[in-house]
């Protein structure tokens, strides 16, 4: 970053218009403590879907800060390594993605800055659904890394071009999904694209299935003790994913198959089933395949007949801690604070914009209509009955590592579901700390 004291750009700031009710404040005592630059970086997530709403979001800063330039580092990881490295080193960019986890660490070695009083300033809180930053709190009662909270889930889609030339329907329980799997497998189709070269799809469809079995936790109750790895659901559902794999479930090639060549796959039909989170409609949208890719409302993994009991109880969604944080011990720490607030509140106004569903209490009307499948998850929002969390949200880094390498033998057919339970009833309870 380039130096430039405050006032040479001071009057500039504060000059600012406004951009979709966000208007830049600097208080008179940060007026005289804080220097700005001429540029900063973010490190955010910037592929496939995200582009558009990076550069969106970037766009409309430049309204507020007119006379800064924003660099954006697109982030390499999701589990916070290399973050933590940089941290160690003295290295952290300006503002950054901060998962759950990696927020409750670097709080406790002074790497984040505290935003409650830029959060406060801006009135973030007030422009999103009620309650909607209060997961973001630390447990000291502050703020150290923010986003908004749209609703979310982790879902498995599929591509009904495929499906229909087969024949084959929406599975709505785990009998119809084990035939989808052994038909696509039979067709010489990858049955389902999964990008394992990051280990939380595979995790998270463990989740999932766990949770259609009724047990509406899922990894949330493993983390909080509310529930255990030994109760007859966690088995029931490992057992479910050893009978997909050794039908041919992942195909070959799935421990080196990345996010964006999983989704070229079920895109094109050279996969029929994909798992990933609410977002991947943008991705299929970003991809030209919006046409072709449904999604399966009901969860596959239920036994008959239990298929409405678990409905609507969904794998991921719950909020938790973490966000964009601003480095505490950046030259332009304090000009950040401002920054980032800005930076959450113009990337919500820019996501509703290109259709997703936020948690702004004014949402821009979207500039295009949803896809139909986007437009039907949407619709069904308000049905959600549970949510459990996201591997990310987890806030145990052990328990995390415990589960990810477990999920990945079992996964790729290594070892047998009674060794998959095996091996976390003794993990977990050290990963607790029991």
């Amino acid at each position: 970053m380039k130096r430039r004291k405050m006032n040479t750009l001071l009057c500039s700031v504060m000059s600012a218009g406004l951009v979709m009710g966000s208007m830049v404040s600097v208080t008179p005592v940060m007026a005289e403590e804080m220097k700005v630059p001429d540029e900063i970086t973010i490190y955010t997530y910037y592929a496939d879907a995200s582009v558009p709403v990076v550069d969106g979001t970037v766009e409309n800063l430049k309204e507020i800060y007119p006379d800064l330039k924003i660099n954006i580092e697109h982030r390499t990881d999701s589990d916070g390594a290399v973050l933590k490295t940089r941290a160690a080193v003295g290295e952290l960019p300006d503002i950054f993605e901060c998962t759950g986890q990696l927020t409750d660490i670097l709080r406790k070695s002074g790497d984040l800055a505290v935003l409650d009083d830029a959060v406060e300033e801006k009135g973030l809180a007030d422009k999103l659904i009620d309650g909607n930053l209060d997961i973001k709190k630390s447990d000291d009662g502050h703020y150290y890394a923010i986003e908004q909270t749209g609703p979310e889930a982790c879902l498995m889609y599929y591509n009904t071009e495929v499906f229909e030339k087969l024949g084959l329907e929406e599975p709505k329980n785990f009998d119809e999904l084990k035939n989808v799997v052994q038909t696509l497998a039979d067709n010489d189709i990858i049955p389902l694209a999964l990008f394992a070269q990051q280990k939380w799809p595979g995790l998270q469809m463990f989740d999932m299935a766990v949770v259609g079995q009724g047990q509406p936790l899922g990894l949330t109750g493993l983390e909080d003790g509310t529930t255990s790895i030994s109760d007859p659901e966690y088995l029931e559902a490992a057992k479910k994913i050893e009978e997909l794999v050794s039908l041919g479930l992942i195909g070959k090639g799935a421990l080196n198959t990345n996010a964006s060549q999983a989704f070229e796959l079920v895109g094109t039909g050279q996969a029929g089933m994909l798992i990933n989170g609410s977002w991947f409609f943008d991705d299929a949208v970003a991809g030209g395949w919006q046409d072709h890719i449904d999604y399966i409302e009901y969860n596959p993994f239920a036994d008959a007949g239990k298929e409405e009991e678990v409905h609507w109880n969904m794998s991921g969604g719950t909020g938790s801690m973490g966000g964009y944080a601003v480095s505490a011990k950046g030259e332009y720490a304090e000009f950040c604070k401002q920054v980032v607030v800005d930076w959450v509140e113009q990337r919500a106004i820019v996501s509703s914009e290109i259709g997703k569903v936020t948690a702004l209490k004014n949402p821009a009307e979207p500039k295009d209509a949803r896809p139909a499948s986007y437009q039907d998850f949407a619709d069904h929002v308000g049905d959600i009955k549970s949510t459990t969390k996201f591997e990310w949200s987890l806030n145990n880094q052990e328990l995390i590592v415990a589960l990810e390498d477990t999920s990945e033998l079992l996964n790729t057919g290594s070892y047998t579901a009674e060794d998959f339970i095996a091996d976390l009833e003794e993990r977990i309870p050290e990963a607790l700390g029991e």
